[in-house]
Parts: structure tokens; C-alpha cells; sequence
């Protein structure tokens, strides 16, 4: 992985903590709403805005754009020559560099969302057993509340003690324990009013969404209290939905009690549980308190805040900055030199030198030079013994020139001794 891509995957994976935790305050400051279904809808609202965060983030082009140089490369132009050995290049010592920080932390986000969505796998497996196991409910239409007529669900029986869930988006199922069958009307009402309310107000659909986001932003820690704060307001909503129907707080608070006592509410990803025990002491201090505002959200309420959450995802997604890098300088063209002859590879072959074609012409112009050079030595000094012949091109002609020079002084102080001495032995034969 290059420097530059490296950079990029760090700045982008800052960006997306920075990002979760402005939008993770957004919902912390819609805590201080005075109704609880205001608040279930601004972490609802938070936790879509995450989901949509990257892909306004790839698509949006961001305003500020941080410019790299071009990396440093020496300008020299390319001179085509023979091929020469290269040795080979020394082994390097292992670095930890911005492209292996890169790459660790891009499996240790891929590892972490494996993990996650492998937990939430196993839970839908157990919610997809419970409902196999499950039997249809046995209650009259005027057994349900009004609202079941409006709404499209599925309410079972369990074989045994658990429940009541509800889990589902399209087709919500409504789990209650086998012993509902016998239950008071009062508890009855109660236990269906809330869990109809969960239908009603789609807070499955919330649950996937922050079980999503949990799954992508699992670094942050502040994603998973925001999503454990969303199931918590969403309980909160539902009870007030069922004070708001016309029961007592304090015969719905004894009722809630009552359940979290005699039935086993485990925790399932996925699934709200009417009785679970992480919050029921703050559900039943909402239901005692004496607020008067347990409406549920309007239609305006749900376009200002889908308009708030569009509009904070824009700026952040715009706000984020990019990486670019100057385009590198154009490298001049090759050029091409020929190689002198004497820095030409000549091959051995043990019974005679095997030249390429322009060493063969060089060689034939150095004994073209030789053999002149022999024939002017021959008419010059032709009572000696011609001079032998070198081994190869100019240094040969070059060892006879010497040579004929080292040769010079003797061969005129011989030639001198044999004119004078022939008339002597001419006069001696003649007298």
C-alpha cells in the first residue's frame, strides 16, 4: 500500500470516529427532551444519520482538499548502453511504515465487524427457534387492544416461561410466555397495550439500525451506550403509551414488577423484553414521576428531525477533508549513445576471439594499419627478419613502431660495418 492510500485510510477512519461522536452528542443532547418518544426518535434519528455518514462521505465531494508534492525523483536522462552485470541489491531491514499501519488497522475493523455480525447471526437464529417453537395465541378479537386492528404482527405463545418480546421490521412478532393464557385482563391489557406499542411506533426497525451502526462504529464506545440509551427510551415510550391509554402508573408499575419477578427476561440482540432487569429501577421511576407530557411524536416531530439529521450528516460529510497529490514531473526521454569499442564485450572462446560486428570492423582497421606498418619496416630493414606480428589491432601496429625504433641504431651501425667491410675483402682478394 502506498504512502498516499495509506494517509487516505487513517484520515478517513478519524473522520468516522470524529463524525460518530458529534453525531453521539446530537442524541445526548436530545436527552434533555421532556417526553420520552422525543428522545427514542433523536437516537433513532443519530444512529440513521451514522448509516448514511459514509455513503455521503464517498459521494459528496469535500470542500477542503489538502494537496501533497509530487514524490522526489532525479531528473536524469536515460542513456541507452550495453547491458552491464548488476549485483544484486542487499536485503533491507523490516519497517513499521504508514502502509502497515494502514493494513492493521483495516483487519482489526474487518475482524471486529466479523465478530459483531456473527454474535447478531446467533441471536437471530434463537429469536427464528423461539417463534418455530411457538404456538398461536388463543385470544379473542376483544380480548386485544383497539390498536391490533391497524397494525400487521404476530402474536405467539411460548412452550415455556420466556417472554414477553417483541423483534421484527415488517412483520413484528410478539412473543408472550405459555402462562399469558391465564393471566388477569389487567395484566393482560398492560402486557399487550406496551407491546403493541413497540409495534406501533417501529422500534424494531430503530433495534437494526443501532445494531448496525454498533456493528461499523464498534470502536467507539460511545455508539454502544447510545444504542443501550435508544432500548431504554424505547421501553420508556412504551410505557407511557400505555399510562397515556388510561392505566394507573402505580397499578402498571406493580404489574412490571410483578413480571420481572415471576418470568425470565434474558437478553436477545435483536428483541425488546418488556421485563427485562438493566433498566427496569429508571422505567419505573418514569412511570411513577409526575410529568404530564407521555404523547407519543407527531409527524412534524419525525420531519424536523429527519431535516436535522440530513442537514448534520451534509456538513460533516463536507467538512471532511481529502488527500491529493501533484502530478509527477514528465521524465525527459531516453537517449541513446553508442558504447566505444574498447567498452564492447569480446567472448573468449578459447581458439580464437569472437567479435561483434562493430568490434569485427574495428579489428579489420587496426590490421589494415599493421600490415602497412609491416610493409614499410620490410623495405626499410630487409636484410633483418621482419618483425613479428602482434596479437590484436592498434596495440600490434603500435609494438612494431616501437620495436622498429628500439631496432633503428644497430641496424644503420650494421649496415655500415657490411658496406666498409666488402671492399676490404675485395682488396684483400684482389692482391
Amino acid at each position: 500500500m502506498s504512502d498516499l492510500a495509506a494517509m487516505r485510510v487513517l484520515l478517513f477512519a478519524g473522520e468516522a470516529l470524529a463524525a460518530s461522536c458529534v453525531l453521539m452528542a446530537l442524541g445526548w443532547l436530545a436527552g434533555g427532551a421532556k417526553r420520552a418518544s422525543l428522545r427514542h426518535l433523536a437516537w433513532a434519528a443519530s444512529f440513521a444519520a451514522l448509516l448514511a455518514l459514509p455513503l455521503f462521505a464517498v459521494f459528496a465531494p469535500g470542500v477542503v482538499v489538502l494537496t501533497f508534492p509530487a514524490p522526489v525523483v532525479e531528473m536524469t536522462a536515460d542513456v541507452v548502453a550495453a547491458p552491464l552485470p548488476v549485483a544484486a541489491p542487499a536485503p533491507e531491514g523490516w519497517h513499521f511504515g504508514l502502509g502497515d499501519a494502514a493494513s492493521l488497522l483495516i483487519g482489526l475493523w474487518i475482524a471486529g465487524v466479523v465478530l459483531i455480525a456473527l454474535r447478531h447471526a446467533v441471536a437471530a437464529v434463537l429469536l427464528w427457534l423461539l417463534r418455530r417453537d411457538s404456538i398461536e395465541h388463543p385470544f379473542d378479537a376483544s380480548e386485544l387492544p383497539s390498536a391490533a386492528s391497524r397494525l400487521h404482527y404476530d402474536l405467539r405463545l411460548s412452550r415455556g416461561a420466556r417472554g414477553p418480546l417483541t423483534w421484527g421490521i415488517l412483520r413484528p412478532v410478539i412473543l408472550l410466555p405459555n402462562a399469558a393464557a391465564l393471566w388477569p385482563h389487567d395484566r393482560l391489557q398492560a402486557v399487550l397495550r406496551h407491546e403493541f406499542a413497540h409495534v406501533a411506533r417501529r422500534d424494531g426497525l430503530c433495534q437494526m439500525l443501532a445494531l448496525a451502526a454498533c456493528a461499523l462504529y464498534w470502536p467507539n464506545p460511545l455508539v454502544w451506550l447510545g444504542a443501550r440509551t435508544l432500548r431504554r427510551e424505547a421501553e420508556i415510550a412504551a410505557d407511557d403509551a400505555v399510562i397515556a391509554s388510561g392505566m394507573a402508573p402505580s397499578d402498571y408499575a406493580g404489574e412490571l414488577l410483578g413480571m420481572a419477578t415471576e418470568f425470565r427476561a434474558t437478553a436477545i440482540s435483536g428483541a425488546l423484553a418488556m421485563a427485562a432487569p438493566s433498566a427496569l429501577p429508571a422505567r419505573v421511576q418514569a412511570i411513577l414521576a409526575p410529568t404530564p407530557q407521555r404523547s407519543g411524536v407527531s409527524s412534524m416531530d419525525v420531519v424536523k428531525m429527519a431535516a436535522v439529521a440530513l442537514l448534520t450528516t451534509g456538513v460533516l460529510a463536507a467538512a471532511h477533508p481529502s488527500l491529493a497529490q501533484d502530478a509527477p514531473p514528465v521524465p525527459p526521454a531516453p537517449v541513446a549513445m553508442a558504447t566505444p569499442p574498447h567498452a564492447r564485450p569480446i567472448a573468449d572462446s578459447g581458439c580464437g576471439a569472437r567479435r561483434t560486428a562493430c568490434a569485427r570492423r574495428a579489428g579489420d582497421a587496426c590490421d589494415t594499419a599493421h600490415a602497412t606498418q609491416r610493409r614499410r619496416c620490410a623495405r626499410r630493414y630487409r636484410p633483418h627478419r621482419a618483425a613479428p606480428r602482434p596479437a590484436c589491432g592498434a596495440r600490434r601496429g603500435a609494438d612494431a613502431c616501437r620495436d622498429a625504433a628500439r631496432r633503428t641504431p644497430d641496424a644503420r651501425r650494421h649496415g655500415a660495418h657490411e658496406a666498409g667491410a666488402r671492399p676490404r675483402d675485395g682488396r684483400r682478394q684482389g692482391a
